[in-house]
């Protein structure tokens, strides 16, 4: 048996509602096909069986639950928790409870559920490798064969495997090791504030993957969300250095290297529809159109994982306001560091959205230079 610590709000049907102080029954021989970090239990209190997180608990003294095995029957005048005749009690860990019961608390969960406040919060990833070692971060790390090594401990150890070898990683750098510690621990620090992410949606640049990827690890949610890369949320291509769009790697080389990706997703902004160094107009067009699809049918809250852009682009059009001139765009978004994020609130009675403080604080840190040994040590 499980004593909660904390309250849980169900996102999906299949969840359980739970209570701080609450006890759950948990069956060791049903949780073999449960994903890690969840359990499937039974609370004690109502009666209803569903999946719950498993850090939102403890294990529980025995004698705190010798109370809870006693036999009672519920005796209300409303008609939904009454029992017939035909309706038989069911017996749970010697508790009575009305099979009418379970149903209704079942409908109140689907309600809860279908009612959560709606949430977006879009963020920039993490550092990336060429933001610390120059747009030839490449060259720095390749043999003279070709073949890529750790030429310093903030490179990745190893990089993806794509068909078209390692070459086109030089327009679609990964995160750094710095970049992937500072995505996790701010996945860390969302489940400490008990955000539940419902939909993660990510922009198609390795970068930006990775910082999903590494947020819902820190978030113990990856087993249970995945990734939707969306080509419209890539960067304005102005900026780009190439004058092509990126070679990203595919939704099958992202899958084959163990990213959790939504493999049934299909983009509502087609990769093929990106054009070289876009016009001020044609990138802020993007938004509107993602922001529809995205939210149609969707409670809970969306992480969004794009650009420093991403920030500006997206929430101006969600709570009403028009684009800024691009020169102040500009300004502002080079201001816009590593994992900084916006939250955006739905207020569902007055049928509009208000930007709130995000649920985290900011990730703040100071630069580490290259050092070498021999200078000043042992050279004058």
């Amino acid at each position: 048996t499980l004593r909660v610590l904390f309250q849980y709000k169900p996102q999906n049907i299949d969840e359980l509602m739970i209570n701080a102080g609450d006890f759950i029954y948990v069956d060791p021989t049903q949780q073999s096909d449960v994903s890690e970090g969840w359990v499937i239990g039974t609370s004690h209190r109502t009666g209803c069986r569903g999946f719950l997180p498993e850090n939102y608990t403890e294990r529980a003294h025995e004698s705190d639950t010798w109370v809870k095995h006693r036999e009672y029957v519920f005796v209300t005048a409303s008609r939904s928790f009454t029992q017939t005749e035909n309706e038989p009690n069911e017996k749970l860990n010697g508790e009575v409870h009305s099979p009418s019961m379970s149903r209704s608390v079942a409908n109140v969960l689907s309600l809860q559920n279908a009612n959560l406040r709606r949430g977006v919060l879009v963020m920039r990833h993490g550092e990336r490798v060429d933001q610390v070692f120059g747009k030839s971060w490449l060259q720095q790390c390749l043999t003279s064969d070709g073949k890529y090594y750790r030429a310093d401990l903030n490179f990745p150890s190893t990089l993806p495997k794509r068909k078209d070898g390692v070459k086109h990683f030089e327009y679609d750098p990964p995160l750094s090791c710095c970049g992937i510690f500072q995505s996790r621990l701010i996945g860390e620090a969302l489940l400490d504030q008990e955000v539940t992410v419902s939909y993660m949606y990510s922009s198609p640049a390795l970068r930006c993957i990775q910082t999903a990827q590494h947020i819902l690890q820190g978030l113990k949610l990856d087993q249970k969300v995945k990734i939707r890369v969306e080509p419209g949320l890539f960067e304005w291509t102005k900026w780009e250095a190439s004058k092509a769009i990126p070679n990203f790697m595919t939704v099958t080389e992202l899958a084959e290297a163990a990213y959790k990706i939504d493999t049934s997703y299909r983009g509502n902004f087609p990769l093929s529809s990106l054009m070289p160094s876009e016009n001020y107009e044609e990138y802020v067009s993007r938004t509107p159109l993602l922001l529809f699809f995205a939210f149609s049918g969707v409670s809970g809250v969306i992480l969004i994982v794009g650009h420093g852009s991403s920030l500006m682009s997206f929430t101006r059009p969600l709570l009403g306001l028009p684009a800024r001139d691009s020169s102040d765009f500009a300004q502002a978004v080079r201001k816009i560091p590593s994992l900084g994020m916006c939250y955006c609130e739905e207020l569902k009675e007055e049928n509009k959205w208000h930007m709130v403080n995000p649920p985290v604080n900011t990730l703040t840190h100071g630069a580490n230079a290259a050092f070498n040994w021999r200078n000043g040590i042992v050279e004058v």
